[in-house]
């Protein structure tokens, strides 16, 4: 097709309305063709004239037309849209390797991180799906099976509402690498695989167009990375991979964002092979203006008895689809720190300017007793594995230790299974502040970049890293300008609202509230009234005008009898169902 290069836009308008007049032609008196060398061809005069020119039909290799209903070039972003259409994707005539991704996703957004069955029902692995097989580098086989058929897994699984900002995934995906192409040594099998299927063959000429078409098409060229960097004067310009986090950010929704990647040499699996899992969860040491501060030494005293292995089923939300019989976790770890945002806002940084006035006095003393109440904790609890919502069931219970409800050795107690068997009703911790902050495996088993460089980099001399900066980093800094603008903009809309609260506390003072309160005569009537406040996290709290101790409430079932109903009621179903669809697969 290089000839209609050199055809002028009347003479491209011509072509096309002779073809387009040719359908008619040829539906009634048959067609005609002449072949110009190997390519089907139309002679076309120059005349602006339509009687003048021939009419010839569209044959099944013509291309698509590259202008619009009036005659008028396509913008270059439909052009590409169309080449992509028409361009054939042998996923299989591509190398593939094993690597692995460290993701951050907000929670509150998705249903969990983990793809259901049901498409509509969006969760963070079911983007990420979406955008693997938007920029090609998995085979789409429909649905679930998608992710499983590419070695797909996950450290760890979190549900509704939970955050990650160290979650670990690996999964085989397309490479642009080929072996002996003159970069580094690719790994053995575990680590790459080579394509099963012979490549496109090349068209003898390319368009501009098909030359402009960017990584995710698959027949980018090397020396299109290699052009780009060479303008920076690098000496040397390695063979290149993917920038894998660059590809997926850029059709991944803002809250779900890959930090890195790493290649792998070894047989990894990303749950198997972590040897530690680390959670934070975010609280404020004042719950509510009304209550008082948690206490935080008593909750510390508390986490002196998770320390260990020990049966956590008082803990969790027992499942009994799993069958888990049992429920002994170790806790490496579980302490309080303050929050660094905290610790900068306790910092005294007024000074007495000229020209204040006293109302801007008053707001400062009212922004520096907000400042104290809004001093955030994070409880740190770092084990090797972890039941379902167990870090959110300890959290609850250390609150009410906090809050001078229960004792810290309601823990030590909830720990012995003899003496509670089955778990006491209480409403576990609030899922917005959980977060799986990292996930631990063995020293040099990662080896994290961010571009498409694919040797050894942590290993490197400062110097060497130095040289292949713009290979392993390239667009770092643009995606963490992205970050830093997404958490100013958060940061200031959490700073309006504060302003509010300080406002209505300006017009409203609480010394004089306090001062007024404390004048009101107490009867039985009045303590009977008062009322118990305790938090559960994410700002949500329970109001109540008693409180009953865990030792006095009502207990759940134990582990085996819920494992033993479900066997009973929806197991049998499943396995019923299971046994009637293998039965008609017989039948046909």
């Amino acid at each position: 097709m290089s000839y209609l290069a050199s055809l002028s836009r009347e003479e491209l308008i011509a072509r096309i309305e002779s073809l387009e007049a040719a359908v008619k032609v040829g539906e009634k008196n048959g067609s005609l063709t002449t072949e110009v060398g190997s390519s089907t061809s139309i002679p076309v005069t120059s005349s602006s004239s339509s009687s003048s020119r021939p009419a010839l039909p569209e044959t099944p290799s013509s291309p698509s037309p590259l202008v619009d209903e009036n005659g008028k070039p396509l913008r270059k972003h439909d052009r590409k849209v169309i080449r992509k259409k028409e361009k054939e994707f042998r996923f299989n005539s591509h190398g593939q390797r094993h690597i692995a991704l460290i993701i951050s996703y907000h929670g509150w957004p998705y249903c969990g991180i983990a793809l259901q069955d049901k498409p509509e029902i969006k969760t963070v692995e079911s983007e990420l799906l979406n955008a693997l097989i938007k920029t090609k580098l998995i085979e789409d086989t429909n649905g679930i099976n998608t992710l499983e058929g590419c070695g797909y897994s996950r450290c760890g699984r979190t549900d509704r509402g939970v955050s990650g900002n160290g979650q670990i995934v690996n999964l085989w995906v397309r490479s642009l690498r080929k072996r002996n192409d003159g970069g580094e040594s690719l790994p053995n099998e575990f680590g790459y695989k080579d394509p099963t299927e012979d490549p496109i063959p090349s068209k003898p000429t390319s368009t501009s167009t098909e030359i402009e078409e960017d990584e995710i098409d698959g027949n980018s060229k090397q020396n299109k990375n290699k052009n780009k960097i060479k303008n920076k004067e690098i000496p040397s310009s390695p063979i290149l991979e993917f920038p894998y986090p660059k590809l997926l950010n850029s059709v991944l929704p803002p809250s779900i964002r890959i930090l890195g990647w790493s290649p792998l040499n070894t047989e990894f699996d990303s749950r198997f092979s972590c040897k530690f899992r680390h959670y934070k969860y975010a609280f404020h040491l004042k719950p509510t203006p009304s209550s008082d501060s948690l206490n935080l030494k008593l909750m510390e005293k508390g986490c002196e008895y998770l320390i260990g292995e020990n049966d956590h089923r008082n803990f969790c939300k027992l499942d009994g689809s799993k069958q888990i019989k049992n429920h002994k976790r170790t806790i490496l770890k579980a302490y309080f720190q303050e929050d660094d945002k905290s610790k900068k806002d306790g910092i005294d940084i007024s000074q007495e300017t000229s020209g204040s006035s006293e109302e801007d006095e008053n707001y400062d003393d009212i922004e520096k007793e907000q400042s104290k109440e809004s001093k955030k904790i994070i409880f740190n609890l770092i084990g090797t594995a972890f039941l379902w919502h167990q870090v959110r069931h300890i959290i609850s219970v250390l609150f009410l230790i906090g809050m001078e409800l229960e004792k810290p050795e309601i823990i030590k107690d909830l720990l012995n299974v003899e003496k509670y068997p089955s778990k006491p009703l209480y409403t576990m911790g609030d899922p917005l502040p959980l977060t799986l902050f990292e996930c631990g495996y063995e020293q040099g088993l990662l080896d994290w970049r961010f571009s498409g460089y694919d040797g050894p980099w942590q290993s490197l001399s400062i110097e060497k890293k130095l040289e292949l900066w713009d290979y392993a980093m390239n667009g770092k800094d643009s995606f963490e300008r992205q970050l830093l603008q997404s958490t100013q903009k958060y940061d200031l809309k959490s700073w309006q609202i504060n302003n509010s609260l300080n406002k209505l506390r300006q017009i409203f003072p609480t010394s004089q509230e306090n001062q007024i309160l404390s004048q009101r005569p107490e009867t039985n009537e009045s303590n009977q009234q008062k009322q118990i406040i305790y938090p559960v996290g994410g700002g949500e709290f329970i109001i109540g005008r008693s409180y009953k101790e865990l030792k006095d409430r009502p207990r759940g079932e134990t582990p085996d009898q819920v494992n033993e109903k479900y066997r009973l009621t929806k197991g049998d179903k499943k396995k019923k169902s299971k046994m009637e669809v293998e039965a008609t697969n017989e039948d046909e």
